[in-house]
């Protein structure tokens, strides 16, 4: 599966969850995408708001990630 495979299904099924957190399923899409990217193609949030958001849901997103990365990456 591509990176940008990974990011889609992380972002469609934390939206299927989630549906009114946004930015979440954003979040999540683009952490799912880095743990499978190469390590020189990963990058930081650099939007003000959505990386301090970011930053302080890493641990709650990070969670849902392991919880249900066999349906994200099978």
């Amino acid at each position: 599966m591509s990176t940008e495979g990974v990011r889609a299904a992380a972002e469609g099924l934390f939206r299927a969850t989630r549906p009114g957190d946004r930015h979440g399923a954003v979040i999540a899409g683009c952490r799912a995408a880095a743990r499978v990217a190469h390590v020189d193609h990963a990058v930081a949030f650099t939007i003000g708001s959505l990386a301090a958001e970011e930053r302080s849901r890493a641990a709650e997103i990070d969670s849902w990630l392991d919880r249900n990365w066999a349906q994200i990456a099978p």
